[in-house]
């Protein structure tokens, strides 16, 4: 019993996180004009629908930037996550450069190719040869194909598929939470002509891999994830609240 106990006391801390990123999300993109409705009443719903509350939503309409707290019910009374979202960046912090809150942008260039698709991922501008950095202080836990086949968009479009998607998976521990960032379409061999390689300790900022054309893709990008699971596939959490050398989650 106090295993399962344990279990549900984690589950809803889970459960908390989680809402809180969808729910500070829905804020920002309402106060931003990018979806209608009022923005913490929004807040509200997303987190009534996971059977949490909110306990404060804080809003700077000036800036479309919201911060939400949510409380979630669990077996040793109420557990509590805070999240903070705003609009992309209008201007990233130069690449590699580590902001106030410890994280960098992971790209040199700045700006980005895609906004959110399969999950959380962006695509981050590349030039084909250029450095890709590691967003946070962090372990590789991954440098290599990625072991994954043609994605449904590369069957439709065989001419997009390049072979193997190379990625670098990089473990960080950020406020007492693990993340797991990824690059992908890296060129093949990149990290390891760094010396980047599954058990690299890695500090934010440091190039892990160059911009290449592996795996699905239509031109240079790297497709950024950031997420709780040590996968680069639909990630679950927002990396804006935490790239870009802003004050972070």
């Amino acid at each position: 019993m106090p295993v399962i106990t344990a279990s549900s006391h984690l589950e809803a801390g889970h459960r908390a996180a989680a809402t809180a990123d969808a729910a500070a999300l829905a804020a920002a993109d309402a106060a931003a004009g990018f979806i209608s409705g009022e923005p913490c009443a929004l807040a509200q719903e997303i987190a009534a629908s996971a059977n949490t509350e909110i306990a404060s939503c804080e809003l700077d309409a000036a800036l479309a930037d919201a911060r939400v707290d949510v409380t979630a019910g669990g077996p040793f009374g109420a557990v509590s996550a805070s999240a903070h979202a705003g609009p992309p960046p209008a201007a990233e912090a130069p690449g590699g450069a580590v902001g106030a809150n410890g994280w960098a942008w992971p790209s040199a260039e700045p700006g980005i190719t895609q906004g959110f698709h399969d999950g959380y991922s962006i695509d981050l501008r590349t030039t084909e040869g250029s450095p890709l950095y590691a967003p946070y202080d962090g372990v590789v836990v991954l440098a290599g194909a990625d072991g994954a086949g043609p994605p449904a968009k590369c069957i439709a479009e065989p001419t997009w598929w390049r072979g193997p998607n190379y990625t670098v998976l990089i473990r960080h521990e950020y406020r007492g939470r693990v993340l797991y960032s990824s690059h992908n379409h890296v060129a093949p061999g990149s990290p390891a002509a760094l010396g980047v390689a599954p058990g690299t300790s890695v500090r934010a900022g440091q190039t892990v891999a160059l911009a290449g054309m592996s795996g699905c893709t239509s031109g240079p990008h790297s497709h950024f994830t950031l997420s709780t699971r040590p996968s680069n596939a639909y990630p679950d959490v927002n990396p804006y609240l935490y790239i870009g050398g802003g004050e972070g989650a």
